[in-house]
């Protein structure tokens, strides 16, 4: 398997497939532990893109047109059983972003959408860019949004391996913009944290847009980071999900193989 899809424990019979995407200056690590909550009917496989844990050292993407173009080949193979995205913050516009190659191509969609702690992929960022900042000022914005360790932070000779991985996805994260038309008939789930200033419920709502069923939105207890400090209410929700889209599904599966 490339070393862009982290599986941790394959489950080659699943009868669908969760693949995640991490947030700006997160990886696969975020997902990996799912796999004890997640049923043994669920195959969970995580995306690890240059520049972060194993591939640290490798030059990570700072636009998102060919980071989406090198992922799209590695996500064909992979929709060969029903296939669920769970995107949070960045990881939902990246998710987005394969979701709208794959109807361009006419290619089976997922059979869900979950985008997490994101708005919409048209929304402007509600900050103003940081990526070219100075070290010292970057980190000073790190610390404001509550989702690096102090004790990271704190560590130059870390911080000084970790800052490009940083500036080059929120270099993504503050200019990306979605700016065509386009319906997904795609069934969507949005979660957010209750205590998230930056993306209430309004920001939720405007995904919307680019979907044809009405969407589920689902507040949870946190910040923008509860998918780390409140995982368990994350992996219940993915579990109800996984759980009616199998029922929805049971009728169609044979059409997998």
């Amino acid at each position: 398997m490339s070393k862009w899809l982290v599986n941790p424990l394959p489950r080659p019979d699943a009868d669908i497939r969760l693949i995640c995407f991490p947030y700006a200056g997160g990886n696969a690590a975020t997902y990996t532990p799912w796999t004890k909550q997640l049923g043994e009917n669920v195959d969970l496989i995580a995306i690890q893109a240059p520049g972060r844990a194993a591939r640290l050292f490798e030059t990570p993407y700072d636009e998102m047109e060919p980071l989406v173009d090198e992922l799209l080949p590695l996500i064909v193979p992979l929709l060969d059983k029903p296939v669920i995205f769970f995107g949070h913050s960045l990881g939902s516009r990246v998710a987005f972003e394969l979701l709208t190659r794959l109807k361009a191509r006419g290619l089976s969609l997922p059979v869900h959408f979950i985008a997490s702690g994101s708005a919409g992929p048209q929304e402007k960022a509600l900050r103003k860019p940081t990526y070219h900042l100075s070290d010292d000022e970057f980190k000073a914005e790190l610390s404001d949004l509550n989702g690096t360790p102090k004790a990271v932070l704190e560590n130059e000779e870390l911080m000084s391996l970790f800052l490009p991985l940083l500036r080059a996805d929120f270099k993504i994260a503050e200019t990306y913009r979605y700016t065509s038309d386009i319906t997904l008939d795609c069934p969507l789930t949005i979660l957010g944290g209750e205590d998230d200033t930056d993306i209430p419920l309004s920001r939720l709502q405007t995904w919307q847009e680019f979907f044809s069923s009405p969407a589920d939105i689902q507040m949870l207890s946190g910040d923008h980071f509860f998918i780390d400090n409140h995982a368990h209410l994350v992996t219940d929700k993915v579990n109800g999900i996984i759980s009616q889209v199998l029922n929805r599904l049971t009728p169609s599966m044979s059409r997998y193989g």
